[in-house]
């Protein structure tokens, strides 16, 4: 199947080198969705931003088709996360012969936290893994916000005095969303998030002073042991909690399964790594998801 995947790059590269001459605008692919719509308003109209996972596509296990192997040899940038997020993206840049794909690894300029850091949190599971979901930290979204319209520049050298204005109106409506986070959850009675999910939201727990609870690790693949299931009811016993988080891309099955034991609730909570078609068709974006998750949050925490 690697070989495949080699030959197939390969006719694709060498069609798209004697195609009609490089267009001026940038073709830039992005792996997920916050990364998609910075890079589309920094670059305004100087840039054609796309992205690589189809509408419900989960980021950690999807797997790439020929066509993705096509839109990726004729893209002028390519915009990831890291630190283990797309575990198959190695594979398909290895497979661009005879062409140096430029790339922005947003990650490897942060500070990344471990998995299980925050006080209390869940400690077994993948402990001592970095958690790759950066841009549920909106001011690591402003360190992101600068390198991409830093690269731009270096690549549209004639743009960039536009790259920086319109990284500017960026970075301003991510610190505005930052604030509305901080006053939203500063007044709430309860500070522990219990997700019914993998380990997805320690950082915007970290940032708001809240504990991420979550039921299995970084992998959305694992599965909780029927230990921590018996712990976590009993914790929200314990606490009185009466609200169960889970994530969107997720089966709410064991959300439910746990809001019947303490005879509670579910709340929906978007990790924000792409759109489901339904709220591609609704005309949903990153910032609309977050103003969602705010809305839970205070909802289910119990915020004034």
């Amino acid at each position: 199947m690697r070989s495949v995947v080699r030959v197939l790059a390969a006719v694709l590269f060498v069609s798209s080198a004697v195609a009609s001459p490089a267009q001026e605008r940038l073709r830039i692919l992005a792996t997920v969705l916050p990364l998609q719509e910075f890079a589309a308003a920094i670059a305004g109209d100087r840039a054609d931003v796309g992205l690589l996972l189809p509408a419900g596509a989960g980021v950690h296990n999807w797997q790439p088709r020929p066509g993705d192997i096509a839109r990726l040899a004729e893209c002028d940038l390519l915009l990831f996360i890291g630190s283990g997020l797309e575990p198959w993206l190695p594979g398909l840049i290895k497979a661009m012969p005879g062409r140096r794909l430029n790339t922005l690894e947003a990650a490897s300029s942060l500070s990344l936290h471990e998995h299980g850091e925050e006080p209390g949190g869940e400690e077994e599971h993948d402990h001592g893994a970095l958690d790759p979901h950066v841009w549920l930290d909106f001011e690591l979204d402003l360190r992101i916000v600068d390198r991409i319209a830093q690269e731009l520049s270096r690549l549209d050298p004639a743009g960039t005095s536009a790259f920086s204005a319109n990284a500017g109106k960026l970075s301003a409506r991510l610190t505005a969303l930052d604030a509305r986070f901080r006053d939203g959850l500063a007044g709430c009675r309860g500070k522990d998030l219990v997700l019914a999910g993998h380990d997805a939201f320690g950082y915007l727990a970290r940032r708001y002073g809240l504990v991420q609870r979550a039921l299995y690790g970084l992998s959305p693949d694992s599965q909780p042991r029927p230990k921590d299931i018996m712990t976590a009811v009993d914790f929200c016993r314990e606490k009185g909690i009466r609200t169960i988080f889970f994530e969107n891309s997720v089966p709410s099955d064991l959300s439910r399964t746990l809001a019947r034991e303490i005879g509670g609730r579910v709340l929906v909570l978007h990790a924000g790594h792409n759109l489901t078609r339904g709220q591609q068709d609704r005309g949903v974006g990153f910032f609309e998801l977050m103003e969602e998750n705010l809305a839970s949050l205070r909802d289910g925490l119990g915020c004034r």
